[in-house]
């Protein structure tokens, strides 16, 4: 697992002046054998089936149901080694039931629309090909479609394609897409359709979000960013009025998520973000109030993102304990969309893991004080002094403890029976260097959590 130290300028999206607490919360932990960390909250990443592909080049990951057997099959993209299609009957036990390779199939992407697979390669200038799937123990090429390194299908049956520009296909005929849209003013690199409004994520030119009510003639009418960061992909809030980007390159210190107010098309703007210097981003996809983010050798994340103008980093799984640092390989592709809630990820030295996720909703809370629940503490940041503000419905020992990220309690500060009603107390945290702490609230059967930074020690 990864170590969280971070500046002040990358945390301070997560907690400036906002309450993090969980009742009946895990501690936080790092995960020494390389699986799940949990930072806040008793729910969590459970890792369901596996199977493991080694010795090849894993890319993403897709979900196939058969049109006329309606079993479900995962696609897995194996670059030069071609397509792989994985029986996911018993998702604790996923079976490997067919493949297809050779003939210059490499896959990268791959979607697909009624029995056919579409992939895409990451070599530029390899044709994309068009895979028979009608039985999945049997692929069969059928036909090709022009070069691109990112592919997304809409619902309504138009394939679009990313890099080089945004290219737009019919797939009325689903052996002869036919392009009726090419715009190559930008190189593009990624797609993302819900409804009728594509997010076109398009390296240094920004994010450019068009209306495709009328796919053969897209409407520009936003765009969000500039030519300092590098938009690689990301999804729009499920009420379309936040826009959730990835910078694969991390090319500044605070995003490697970055979200965007895009309530107002005509001026978009920055509300938050989040990084991690220790590792790279990839692909997003938001669902209700969580965030699912594929995030290469840091492994599985996900982000609670109920407030999207401050995000926070929520749980991990990681998929390959033997990598760490800045670079690419461990989780590279998630597919969060099966009605079971089972979530597929493909890892690119490991193959396919199947997880489940079971979230709480992180809230927040403000003063004056009227429930038990009810916590506030600041400054935050603050240097060596805290005030803790909370109100009991009935007399209660209390304690206060702080920790750091790796779970250690470094020392209680405050450990006292108090009476019913509003309390406020100031808590000495001298002697703490500068960073990133846990300070836990205890009464009764209660526990909450928040996160602090220390700007200095003594």
């Amino acid at each position: 697992m990864k170590n969280f130290s971070k500046t002040l300028l990358v945390i301070s999206g997560w907690i400036t002046a906002v309450l993090l607490f969980a009742t009946n919360s895990d501690s936080i932990a790092q995960n020494k054998n390389g699986a799940e960390t949990t930072v806040m909250g008793h729910d969590s990443i459970a890792l369901i089936g596996k199977l493991e592909i080694t010795g090849l080049p894993i890319h993403d990951v897709w979900e196939y149901t058969s049109q006329s057997t309606g079993k479900e099959y995962a696609l897995l993209c194996a670059s030069t080694s071609g397509l792989r299609v994985i029986d996911l009957t018993d998702k604790t036990n996923p079976v490997q039931v067919g493949s297809i390779s050779g003939g210059g199939i490499e896959a990268i992407d791959v979607k697909t629309w009624m029995n056919f697979a579409y992939i895409v390669s990451e070599s530029p200038g390899v044709t994309g090909k068009i895979i028979d799937l009608s039985d999945p123990t049997a692929p069969v090429q059928v036909g090709t479609f022009p070069a691109a390194h990112n592919i997304f299908i809409a619902d309504s049956g138009y394939m679009y394609l990313s890099s080089p520009g945004l290219r737009i296909f019919n797939l009325a005929d689903p052996l002869n897409p036919v392009e009726i849209y090419n715009d190559n003013s930008c190189n593009g690199h990624d797609i993302t359709i819900v409804e009728n409004r594509l997010y076109d994520f398009s390296d240094n030119c920004g994010t450019r979000i068009y209306d495709v009510t009328d796919p053969s003639s897209p409407v520009l009418i936003g765009t969000a960013g500039d030519n300092s960061t590098f938009h690689h992909s990301g999804w729009p809030s499920e009420d379309g009025n936040f826009l959730f980007v990835c910078d694969e390159l991390a090319s500044s210190t605070d995003n490697d998520i970055m979200v965007w107010d895009i309530s107002n098309l005509a001026s978009p703007f920055k509300v938050d973000s989040f990084s991690d210097p220790d590792a790279y981003v990839h692909n997003l996809y938001v669902i209700g109030n969580y965030a699912y983010v594929s995030y290469y050798r840091a492994g599985f994340r996900v982000f609670d993102v109920t407030d999207p103008t401050q995000i926070y980093f929520y749980k991990e799984y990681d998929t390959d304990s033997s990598l760490s640092g800045p670079g690419y390989g461990g989780n590279f592709g998630l597919y969060p969309f099966n009605p079971d809630g089972n979530i597929l990820a493909s890892d690119e030295n490991n193959g396919l893991l199947i997880f489940t996720f079971s979230g709480q909703v992180l809230t927040s809370y403000a003063l004056p004080a009227t429930k038990d629940s009810d916590y506030n503490l600041y400054p935050n940041p603050f240097a060596s002094r805290v005030v803790l503000e909370f109100s009991l419905k009935q007399p209660q020992v209390v304690t206060s403890n702080i920790y750091d990220l790796s779970g250690k309690q470094l020392r209680t500060l405050l450990h006292k029976g108090l009476g019913t009603g509003y309390h406020r107390i100031n808590l000495d945290t001298q002697g703490l260097v500068s960073g990133l702490y846990v300070i836990k609230l205890f009464f009764g059967d209660k526990e909450f959590n928040r996160k602090v930074i220390v700007t200095q020690g003594d």
